[in-house]
Formats: structure tokens, C-alpha cells, sequence
């Protein structure tokens, strides 16, 4: 009769699972779907959206971008992310007023740009880097202040 193996059941055990489980890729179902949400927001800006919520969900991809470039996934400059944020206030400052989210054609490159690569970022990045960064954007939604992380080399793209 075989046995089976003992595991341990203690709270270190059941971390190092998780930290194990976090050196994974993001599923590729979770990827695509996160991708594609934002592409559909971006494009949602593009043609005028009557919600905030597209221009809620670019922000928090372009956070998580730059967040996940600090970690070493890709290069996302933060000239680049102040540009962006500067482009967004001007989305959510004229939305309010108008009731319409548009982003302009000469502010659409620069986003694509950064959705692209989140896009690309959540193909390479691990689950624990996507939750640091998930952590990281929650922080600063509460209202931590930005701190940039030391530069790190960035993984081949």
C-alpha cells in the first residue's frame, strides 16, 4: 500500500507556497483580460465616454505601468509620467465641466504608448510583480505619496 507524503501545515510552509506561487507568470487569461480593459478604456477616451470610469482605468494602468517598470519590467520614464498624469488631470478637469471624457488626438499616442506597454509588461511580469505594483497603486489611491523606487535594470522586453 503506498503512503503519502506528509506536508507541513505550518503558517511558514503555507508562505512559502505563496511566495513560490507568486514567482509565476500572470495567468494568460488574467493578462489578456487586464490588457483588454485597457485598450477598451483608451479607446473609449478616444471617442468621447459620457462615464469617468474609462479615464479612472487609464490612470490606474498607467500607475501600475510605471510601477512595474521600477521593478525591472520595461522603461517608463518619469518625465513620461508626469506628461501623462498632466494629460489626465486635463481629461478629468474638462469631463467634469463638460460630462464627457475625451482624451485629444495629441494626447492619444502618449497613452497608447504606455498602454502598450502595460500590455506587454503583464505578458513578462510575475504575479508578485503584480501584486507589489496592485499594492503599491492602492497606497497612493489612499493617499501615500508618489516615491520612486531605486532604479533597477530592466528585463529584456
Amino acid at each position: 500500500m503506498s503512503r503519502t507524503l506528509p506536508f507541513q501545515r505550518s503558517p511558514q510552509a503555507t508562505r512559502a507556497r505563496l511566495s513560490k506561487a507568486q514567482l509565476l507568470p500572470i495567468p494568460r487569461a488574467v493578462a489578456d483580460e487586464l490588457a483588454l480593459a485597457a485598450h477598451m478604456s483608451l479607446t473609449a477616451l478616444r471617442s468621447g465616454s459620457p462615464d469617468i470610469a474609462p479615464a479612472q482605468h487609464i490612470t490606474e494602468a498607467m500607475y501600475l505601468a510605471k510601477f512595474l517598470a521600477e521593478a525591472g519590467h520595461g522603461d517608463f520614464s518619469h518625465d513620461e509620467l508626469l506628461r501623462a498624469d498632466q494629460t489626465m488631470a486635463a481629461v478629468f478637469d474638462a469631463g467634469r465641466t463638460s460630462g464627457s471624457w475625451t482624451l485629444a488626438a495629441d494626447d492619444f499616442d502618449r497613452l497608447a504608448a504606455i498602454v502598450s506597454l502595460y500590455d506587454h509588461q503583464l505578458r513578462r511580469a510575475s504575479m508578485g510583480a503584480l501584486s507589489v505594483a496592485s499594492d503599491r497603486l492602492e497606497r497612493f489611491k489612499a493617499g501615500e505619496p508618489y516615491q520612486p523606487l531605486p532604479a533597477r535594470k530592466s528585463a529584456p522586453l
